[in-house]
């Protein structure tokens, strides 16, 4: 459980942690290279763990340096002697789901998938009891578009999916769920022996996913164009090692922002790219919006918020459909900004590690935030806080959320009275130090036991 007290004043420099899903990304590719990758500054969080493991249990070499992962990889993936674990990691399950019906058999015997007799491997992978409730069907039906089968029980993990040559050219796939479900597609279609066209039915949400998976795909050798709404995909492509270098995370620093907006402060955030593609360095211009004041250079973020010169926040209306990680920071935002703020197109929130809309709705009430829940989003009230009003410690679930934990710790570091916050051990998912780099910038707050 984490204790957090009321924090007045923040001040110092800080990292922001390397990004998640950079990482995922890379380690997975390398996997996939033939030759040697050096991974350089790799998020070390249990999700991306879970990318590296699973990629070791394929068949590729790892070595865990205290600044680089280095991965050697034959280029192809082998059949795993056990059940791959992926453990809580929605990006691993769903990008390897499509990648692991391309597994070769470990035995020198060339056998063909055209002829009857000839078995086919299978994967079978796995997570904790978050993940088995993590729907997978868009995802499998694009598959079976491509002659790859995969066995499940009501379209959830665990998933049993049968080695398979591609068949076919073009898949469909709506564009409203998850774009790891199309990362994933994006990731399989180069070892495809003929160019292939992943076409998007309806509403594409979070793209910048999947502008962040063709940045890194391209790193690797693996060319992605993007015409209108559909994706091209060029056949027989090989991925090839490479040393990689991993920026900071905008998701993850959204929290040490908004820490820096609403306190009293005086830090500077460095890691972060001015230029990156994350769809999650819309926060900069959230805040702005609002009525905030940042400095941004070309690598690191600087914001001053002194008592003489308090940023007087406003309610804004806010589109989260390509940025559904930001939706607990904005959450927390709202409640100390003046008048309304309307976050929408967000239904793509409900399947993360929990339904967040529902999640920020009941646990904020309790602190006495003023939040109704919506079928795409939230409405938040703004506090009376010249009149005094401000959220109340409370004990707080979190559903085993990282973004959550962060989230719900900004709000008690600016509650009175002491909030109680379960299961922060989630935060090794995507920030692992998270309490201690908040520590050091003056967050008054403990891990009780």
């Amino acid at each position: 459980m984490l204790l957090v007290n009321p924090t007045k004043k923040i001040s110092g420099t800080v990292y922001a942690p390397p990004s998640k899903s950079y990482t995922h990304r890379a380690v997975i590719c390398a996997g996939l290279s033939k030759g040697t990758s050096k991974i350089v500054q790799p998020l070390n969080s249990q999700d991306c763990i879970s990318s590296l493991t699973s990629m070791e249990a394929l068949g590729s070499k790892i070595d865990l340096k205290s600044d680089k992962w280095i991965i050697e990889s034959e280029g192809i993936l082998k059949v795993p002697k056990n059940v791959i674990d992926i453990g809580n990691s929605g990006t691993t399950l769903r990008i390897l789901t499509s990648l692991v019906s391309q597994v070769k058999s470990n035995s020198n015997t060339k056998t063909s998938h055209n002829d009857k007799n000839d078995k086919k491997s299978i994967v079978i992978l796995n997570g904790d009891n978050s993940i088995r409730k993590r729907p997978m069907g868009p995802l499998i039906d694009a598959l079976s578009q491509l002659n790859i089968e995969v066995l499940s029980n009501d379209n959830k993990a665990p998933l049993v999916i049968k080695s398979s040559e591609i068949a076919g050219n073009t898949v469909k796939i709506r564009g409203d769920m998850s774009s790891q479900f199309i990362s994933s597609l994006m990731m399989l279609l180069p070892f495809n022996s003929q160019d292939s066209k992943i076409l998007i039915e309806g509403d594409l949400k979070s793209e910048p996913y999947l502008d962040i998976t063709i940045d890194v795909l391209d790193k690797f050798g693996v060319n992605i164009k993007k015409e209108n709404n559909n994706y091209l995909i060029d056949a027989n492509q090989t991925y090839k090692a490479t040393d990689y270098i991993v920026e900071g995370d905008y998701s993850s620093a959204s929290y040490l922002i908004a820490m820096g907006v609403l306190l009293d402060s005086d830090i500077t955030i460095k890691n972060l790219f001015k230029h990156s593609k994350q769809g999650d360095k819309e926060i900069l211009s959230i805040v702005k919006r609002m009525g905030a004041n940042l400095e941004v250079k070309e690598d690191e973020v600087i914001i001053k918020n002194s008592t003489n010169s308090k940023f007087k926040l406003k309610g804004i209306d806010i589109d989260v459909k390509n940025t559904p990680d930001l939706v607990p920071t904005i959450a927390v935002l709202g409640c100390f900004a003046e008048g309304t703020t309307t976050i929408y197109n967000g239904e793509h929130v409900r399947i993360k590690e929990c339904d967040r809309l529902m999640a920020c709705t009941k646990e904020l009430t309790k602190m006495g935030a003023k939040i109704e829940e919506k079928p795409d989003g939230l409405i938040i009230k703004g506090l009376d806080l010249e009149n005094g009003e401000t959220l109340k410690g409370a004990e707080l679930e979190t559903y085993h959320d990282h973004r959550l934990i962060m989230a719900f710790t900004m709000a008690g570091m600016l509650a009175q009275g002491q909030t109680k916050i379960k299961g922060e051990e989630a935060v090794s998912i995507s920030f692992p130090n998270f309490v201690d780099v908040i520590k050091s910038i003056g967050a008054n707050i403990e891990i009780f036991n």
